[in-house]
């Protein structure tokens, strides 16, 4: 399939107070985590705000993170050859299992989302038209704005992680207590 596995780290983490990268989850790293869990795809991309080494991964900086999610989002998938899976770092407690599963319910949908009572998360896999369609967008726009207009694919999963995205100690405390 030539998938290519994106993880967003590039934000500054102002509100947790250290970079989200190395939150721990089960002895992991989120970042070390994330990219293991993405090992199924072909190639796994790291986006970052300064370079540094990740092991099992290429490493992408974002030189001007603060244009936004997308600027990172076109930075890790511009070379991709294929789909892409792709979640910002904050997801670092998903489960494996919502991973593969997402992975092999991907039937070339222009968008796949995983579903937890009924809320959509991360990751998210799209199509490789998909990808060059949100390449093509000013750097500042947000990627919403074109995957809520295409026809939604879901995989229901019983993974909670999926929805809960960990911006400040409060919220990483909770996570760990309640997953």
């Amino acid at each position: 399939m030539n998938l290519t596995g994106v993880v967003l780290a590039a934000g500054a983490s102002r509100r947790m107070g250290f970079p989200k990268t190395q939150l721990l989850w089960h002895g992991e790293t989120y970042l070390a985590r994330l990219v293991r869990l993405f090992g199924e795809c072909s190639r796994v991309v790291v986006v970052l705000r300064e370079a540094a080494e990740v092991a099992g991964a290429s490493v992408v900086v974002n030189p001007d993170p603060e244009r936004g999610m997308l600027s990172s989002l076109q930075l890790g998938m511009a070379t991709a050859a294929g789909p892409v899976l792709f979640t910002p770092v904050d997801f670092g407690h998903v489960r494996a299992a919502t991973v593969h599963g997402l992975v092999n319910a991907y039937r070339g949908q222009p968008v796949l989302n995983p579903r937890c009572d009924g809320r959509r998360g991360h990751p998210t896999l799209i199509s490789h038209q998909t990808a060059r369609a949100l390449l093509a967008m000013a750097p500042t726009a947000n990627p919403k704005d074109l995957l809520q207009t295409l026809p939604p694919a879901w995989f229901d999963c019983d993974d909670p992680g999926i929805l809960r995205d960990v911006d400040d100690p409060e919220a990483y405390r909770r996570v760990v207590a309640e997953l």
